[in-house]
């Protein structure tokens, strides 16, 4: 078989900066072919041709190590990025799965690392780092082993160089770690590593290095709850390491933050732990999670929790796009420019602002980096003469001026009453059509004419008809001769409808006062009458709620007179045949209105007759039935009894204050009514 023509690897960016465009476009087209022909083999033909092509792996490398350090991007191969990056990583699998010994720099740590910073939080990268793992297992262990090795030497080393490269190495390993949690559990492996992270963290002040550091144990440390077997042992001893180191529980413990505080502080990694334990149990992790749960309440205020900055929804309220000119826009950030420049007069303006955003706007921390040369890679490959971007769009006022008054005409006011008919306007008008008319508009008119008139016959034919159709000659006038109004006299005035819910009222207390008879305690509130089978069984009957049987029996044993009532309409509607309901008869005999001032009323009622309440209207106990018979003063039977005794025991009760006074205030009463003359 033709062997494929090789790959050329990706230039660096100063290369890159000096190939024009029109031919830049030419490489990443034929990029794009020669990885798309290899991808086209079949297994056996790749797995010949793939250990001898060593273009190929090159180009890889160069590919991924170049979207890892620069910072800008895949903007730099056009429309076309998406494609190349697909075709790499479909590449990179091939030589990783379907190769028994794939190329050594494939299984590099630094290469898969890199790659990692191309695929964030992509499922398809970790299933494919997870399968490599499983086949290539050792190489990939031995190759993790030497790079953490590696970082332990250039930390172990004063050399400021060395120092930002082992932070810089840190940085891929802990992305790594995050897509692949197999590897964190090499380095979490020995006491080594960890010692000399927590050294570093102390020797060191730099907010972004300490980040690093706590960022990478964290990984690590979460990484051995992440497998089907979790590490606990391995974490617990981790853990305990790093709290020996702190010296917490000794008495010569300073008070400064340390690699422990910050990470349980600023992470989660205590509730992770929790959480596991909770499902496993084990007295010595819930003792240690207890005893760094005192520890982190003491140093909460030296750290601050690490979250995830949330994603803004855009919603349209930004800056219009006659927005000032970019220059304006940095204005504050003028002067941090002008220190930096007065001591680095070769760096550009914007190349400066990419150092002030990287650095929290600290130039005290960029011209430290400057003058060690520690800057992160990736601001290393950036364009150091870059200037601040000025726009040629002219500035935009908010609020131009307008003239006064405004040249355009005044909108004018409208109503709901503009269409309306002025009577005025028409009784002036000249014109016959909208001329005001008084009487008929055509007088000249007459109903011969009008019936000869065929226009709209169809029409006004169908509306005599449907008029016709409403109108029943058969309808006689309502016959008025039984009205109460004509007549008089006692006619029944109620409608059916009101006579039939009469009755149904009737029926329904009827059916209540015999279950009322039959069971009283069945109209009880409490809950256990309620919920009882004969109340259920009573609300079904008569279609009532608890409260309203409930209310119907309280209100009966409040009024006598409506329960003897009803106990005679049972006694008459008893069974069939036993007669009919008899309806209540008012009283058609007279009755003495009570009169407000006329004392005597007050010792009876309205409906007692005079001679009831001790004979004669003119006489005191004189006259009437009853005298001289041993009644009492009064006579009248058992009522004028009653009456008197009453009377008695008041007189009796009062007469220790008021003596026998009340008599001649009744007296007095009487002589005034009689004229003034005592008789």
């Amino acid at each position: 078989m033709t062997a494929l023509p090789p790959l050329a690897p990706l230039p660096p960016q100063e290369v890159r900066k000096s190939i024009p465009s029109e031919e830049w476009e030419l490489y990443i087209d034929a990029w794009v072919l020669l990885l798309g022909s290899r991808l086209k083999n079949s297994e056996s033909v790749f797995r010949d041709s793939a250990p001898k092509d060593e273009s190929a792996i090159l180009f890889l490398a160069s590919f991924y190590h170049r979207l890892a350090t620069s910072g800008g991007g895949l903007h730099q191969f056009g429309t076309k990025a998406k494609t190349l990056r697909r075709l790499c990583f479909l590449l990179t699998r091939r030589f990783l799965l379907e190769i028994t010994t794939p190329p050594a720099g494939l299984l590099e740590w630094t290469y898969l690392g890199e790659m990692c910073c191309c695929y964030p939080s992509s499922s398809a990268l970790k299933n494919l780092l997870s399968d490599a793992w499983d086949k290539h297992e050792e190489a990939l262990t031995s190759s993790l082993e030497k790079g953490k090795l590696s970082i332990i030497k250039r930390l172990s080393l004063p050399d400021s160089t060395s120092t930002s490269k082992a932070v810089a190495d840190i940085r891929l390993l802990t992305i790594l770690t995050s897509s692949l949690p197999a590897a964190g559990h090499v380095l979490m492996a020995g006491s080594e590593f960890l010692d000399t992270l927590a050294d570093t963290y102390q020797a060191h002040n730099r907010g972004d290095m300490r980040r690093t550091l706590v960022a990478n144990v964290y990984v690590g440390l979460t990484s051995l709850l992440k497998v089907a077997k979790p590490k606990l042992s391995l974490l617990l001893d981790q853990l305990f390491g790093l709290k020996a180191s702190a010296g917490i529980g000794t008495p010569k413990v300073k008070k400064e933050p340390t690699l422990l505080s910050d990470v349980i502080c600023s992470s989660d990694l205590l509730a992770r732990l929790e959480r596991y334990l909770v499902t496993q149990p084990q007295k010595r992790g819930q003792d240690l999670v207890s005893s760094l749960r005192s520890y982190q309440n003491e140093w909460k205020s030296f750290h601050h929790r690490y979250q995830k900055p949330k994603k803004r929804i855009y919603k349209g309220k930004g800056r219009a796009s006659d927005t000032p000119p970019t220059a304006e826009l940095h204005a504050h950030r003028m002067s941090l420019i002008t220190q930096i420049q007065d001591l680095f007069p070769d760096l550009g303006s914007g190349y400066i602002v990419r150092l002030l955003d990287f650095y929290g706007d600290n130039p005290e921390m960029i011209i430290a980096h400057l003058l060690d040369g520690s800057i992160s890679p990736e601001l290393q490959d950036l364009d150091k003469s870059e200037q601040l971007a000025t726009s040629t769009t002219a500035y935009h006022d908010p609020l131009p001026p307008n003239p006064t008054p405004p040249t355009e005409p005044l909108p004018t006011r409208k109503n709901i009453f503009d269409n309306d008919v002025d009577l005025a306007e028409l009784a002036r008008s000249d014109q016959p059509t909208i001329a005001l008319r008084f009487g008929r508009a055509n007088p000249t008119l007459t109903a011969d004419d009008i019936l000869a008139d065929r226009d709209n016959h169809a029409a006004k034919k169908a509306a005599i008809i449907s008029a016709l159709a409403t109108f029943d000659s058969d309808d006689d006038e309502r016959d008025d001769t039984y009205d109460v109004a004509d007549v008089g006299g006692t006619v029944d005035a109620t409608d059916d409808s009101t006579a039939t819910d009469r009755k149904l009222t009737d029926e329904l207390d009827l059916m209540l006062l015999r279950a009322y008879k039959s069971n009283a305690a069945l109209f009880s509130r409490d809950s256990g009458t309620r919920r009882g089978q004969p109340r259920a069984s009573l609300k079904r009957e008569t279609g009532m709620t608890d409260e309203a049987i409930e209310g119907w029996a309280v209100m009966l044993s409040r009024d006598p007179e409506r329960l003897a009532k009803l106990e005679d309409k049972l006694a008459l509607s008893a069974g069939p045949g036993m007669g009919m309901p008899q309806p209540e008869l008012a009283s058609t005999s007279y009755r003495r209105p009570k009169a407000s001032g006329d004392a005597e009323s007050e010792s009876g009622t309205d409906a007692e007759p005079a001679y009831n309440r001790g004979g004669s209207a003119w006489g005191r106990g004189r006259g009437g039935p009853g005298r001289g018979r041993g009644r009492g003063r009064g006579g009248g039977g058992a009522s004028g009894e009653q009456n008197t005794a009453a009377s008695r025991q008041r007189k009796e009760e009062n007469k220790a204050s008021r003596a026998n006074h009340n008599r001649r205030q009744q007296r007095a009463k009487k002589v005034a009514r009689a004229g003034g003359m005592a008789g």
